[in-house]
């Protein structure tokens, strides 16, 4: 009989959560892309392209999530959160993961009996994982950590910025997907991950499906206002993006398994530091003479054209508040599970961004997208073990706590030597 555990419910509704707010992100973004607005002087209305901009307004709302952080570790929050958790909190009592063994050993014609009590091999696991939680907590975690996942978001979401000037909204979540191929990748090269083969089955689907979208992008161009302009750049640069997020979320994993630190402070300090980094940027491109109203990209512009247009503030608002919830969600769903999986969610989100991108008349539907679409959400759904067969994954099942066992095993007899 199956039963549903908080940790499941609380993991399912951060899944959904961050499906939600990813979808939002997306829309809101595009829909930036495609106002044309009156700005500063005598230049004439224009698109709101400013991706440098933009990625500072994604910083902005992250870095929003430290004060939310702060404010949660004032002594009065500690103290309700404490009282909460004592209620459902039930500790295992030592006797149920106990051994108790007797020998007995003749001396002569007498017997004498010992008892020894040895502790289980789950007993030497609960104590493996308490002495490296605090080892974990015993490190402090220094800020300037986060300042390297930042660069990667920074250059990651710019470069998709620019990129969804130049295609459709569904081609560049679709093409997002690729991200967990490269995220599997270096997984195994940095953090000594196993994959198996549906993993492998998996990341071939992902990469033929997202062949398929990309080609029925360049295929079938729209002749309506909202198409695509250059659907091989923008694909080519939301691609390499993927690379850039890869790197990122294994930053964070690897920071994360070592070091102490909460989803929103790891939210915050990354929105700090990109925010202080983009900043920086945004006034040596304001200098540089260039195509946005004469500059490489004009803040003072952007600024104009929000405020001659609500509907654009709205969305540009709606962008900074769904970033930061989607990053938050993100980030939690990397501590309770792994980078691999919150890389397979985030690709899932595809499906709502393209029906409401055709029920909204932004796309026209094509058999090749459709395709490649089913193609890439089968390949990330066996690649997450959504998808599962029967036979094979008892095998996997049974494979991979052998794996675990003898990975926890070198891992006990490591710190014995130490």
């Amino acid at each position: 009989m199956a039963f549903v555990t908080i940790g499941g419910l609380i993991t399912l509704f951060l899944a959904v959560a961050m499906l939600f707010t990813g979808t939002l992100n997306t829309l809101f973004t595009k829909y930036q892309d495609m106002r044309v607005v009156k700005g500063v002087g005598h230049f004439p209305p224009s698109p709101f392209e400013h991706p440098f901009f933009q990625t500072a307004c994604m910083f902005v709302g992250e870095f929003a999530c430290l004060f939310i952080y702060l404010l949660t570790t004032t002594a009065l929050f500690k103290s309700c959160s404490a009282a909460i958790q004592s209620k459902f909190v039930k500790k295992v009592p030592e006797t149920e993961v106990l051994d108790v063994v007797t020998t007995t050993t003749y001396v002569g014609d007498a017997a004498v009996s010992e008892t020894t009590v040895h502790k289980t091999d789950e007993r030497m696991s609960l104590l493996l994982k308490e002495q490296e939680t605090k080892e974990k907590q015993a490190r402090y975690t220094n800020p300037l950590l986060f300042a390297i996942p930042s660069v990667c978001d920074l250059l990651g979401t710019t470069l998709m910025n620019v990129g969804l000037f130049y295609t459709d909204a569904s081609v560049y979540q679709m093409l997002r997907g690729i991200l967990v191929v490269f995220n599997a990748i270096l997984a195994i090269i940095f953090l000594k991950q196993k994959l198996y083969p549906h993993h492998f089955i998996g990341i071939i689907l992902i990469v033929i499906g997202t062949g398929l979208v990309g080609l029925s992008s360049y295929l079938y161009k729209s002749d309506s206002s909202h198409a695509a302009r250059n659907p091989v750049l923008g694909n080519a640069l939301v691609i390499a993006a993927q690379l850039i997020a890869a790197v990122m979320m294994i930053t964070e994993e690897k920071i994360l398994t070592n070091y102490p630190a909460q989803p929103l402070q790891v939210v915050g300090w990354e929105g700090f530091w990109g925010l202080s980094f983009v900043s920086i940027m945004l006034f040596v491109l304001y200098w540089i003479p260039g195509g946005d109203a004469g500059r490489v990209e004009n803040s003072v512009h952007a600024f104009a054209q929000l405020g001659r247009d609500g509907k654009l503030l709205t969305a540009v608002l709606g962008s900074v508040c769904s970033i930061a919830f989607f990053n938050f969600f993100g980030i939690s769903i990397t501590q309770r599970v792994s980078a691999t999986t919150r890389a397979a969610i985030d690709s899932c989100r595809t499906f709502f961004i393209w029906m409401v991108s055709l029920a909204i008349g932004w796309e026209k539907f094509n058999f090749l997208q459709l395709g490649g679409f089913i193609i890439v959400v089968t390949g990330t759904f066996l690649f997450n073990e959504v998808i599962r067969i029967p036979k094979y994954h008892a095998w996997y099942e049974a494979k991979k706590a052998d794996d675990e066992e003898r990975k926890a095993e070198k891992k006990l007899l490591k710190r014995r030597k130490i």
